[in-house]
């Protein structure tokens, strides 16, 4: 057999090899995703995510939609349509769905700079529909987009308690059917937490929250209160936000993968559960 002919046959078998190896991550997400929604889905949900960033890039975007994409085909809870793209933002392009989710997007203003955009995007959940927000979806719109602020709950203000360290957090609202996945009180976890700015307690629920002062990091808060997801009503809408999903493992997590969907279900309406408000009862000082 000739040289050329020994390097072409290599060549394409390391090619099959290379092209054949399994998805590492994709098999923990499948391994870690339940295996049915928490509540029947009321209608067949069609849910349009977007995952592009206009600031920091996060090296877990494609993880979250790997996340999203299994949890959409082994629950059935609902169908997703994922873009980059922001053609589909218009009131028109919305019609067809009952959700958007925005996957560690920063810097949303920089996105959506038309009005008309902005309007489809806030009218479509305080005429009824849902939104939910993973991770960067809070680090945009203020100032130039303070209504897109208003309607997720905060907007990024730093992150004093890093990727890298293992942080204490605790259930706000035990009762609440989005904690459901929870089986403590309490529990410690890896991820990046954020502090924000323009956030005011009384117009969201608090799900959980970060109990800052077992930490050795200072943020701004001046009663300890670092949210960490939330549920809210906007208009006729719903909004489910979580600060998780900076770090890939998060979404290869049982419980937190368990969490993501019954906040999405809640959004949606198929889980019942309350938006009004509650009082902060730890760290006050």
């Amino acid at each position: 057999m000739k040289l050329s002919s020994i390097c072409i046959t290599l060549f394409f078998f390391l090619s099959s090899v290379l092209f054949s190896q399994p998805d590492k991550e994709l098999e923990k997400i499948k391994e870690a995703a339940p295996n049915s929604p928490s509540a029947k889905p009321k209608k067949k949900r069609q849910i349009l995510v977007y995952s592009k960033p206009s600031g920091f890039k996060h090296s877990s975007i494609p993880t979250g939609v790997k996340g999203l994409r299994v949890l959409s085909e082994k629950t059935q809870a609902f169908d997703a349509t994922f873009t980059i793209e922001t053609k589909e933002f218009s009131t028109e392009g919305l019609k067809k769905y009952d959700a958007i989710i925005f996957n560690n997007t920063t810097h949303v203003q920089k996105a959506f700079t038309e009005k008309s955009q902005r309007d489809a995007i806030l009218n479509f959940i305080k005429n009824g529909k849902a939104f939910i927000g993973f991770h960067a979806a809070s680090d945009g719109g203020m100032p130039q987009w303070q209504e897109y602020t208003d309607m997720i709950g905060g907007c990024f203000d730093g992150h004093p308690w890093n990727a890298g360290g293992k942080w204490p957090f605790f259930i706000e609202d035990i009762k609440h059917p989005v904690n459901q996945a929870f089986q403590e009180d309490e529990f410690m976890f890896s991820d990046e937490i954020y502090q924000y700015k323009s956030y005011d307690r009384s117009k969201l629920r608090i799900l959980i929250g970060l109990d800052s002062v077992k930490t050795d990091k200072k943020g701004k808060s001046k009663t300890n209160d670092y949210p960490v997801s939330w549920v809210r009503s906007y208009g006729k809408g719903r909004v489910f936000y979580t600060n998780f999903g900076h770090n890939k493992a998060t979404w290869w997590t049982p419980f937190m993968l368990q969490h993501f969907l019954d906040g999405i279900q809640w959004a949606l309406g198929d889980i019942k559960g309350p938006s009004k408000s509650i009082p902060q009862t730890r760290n006050l000082n």
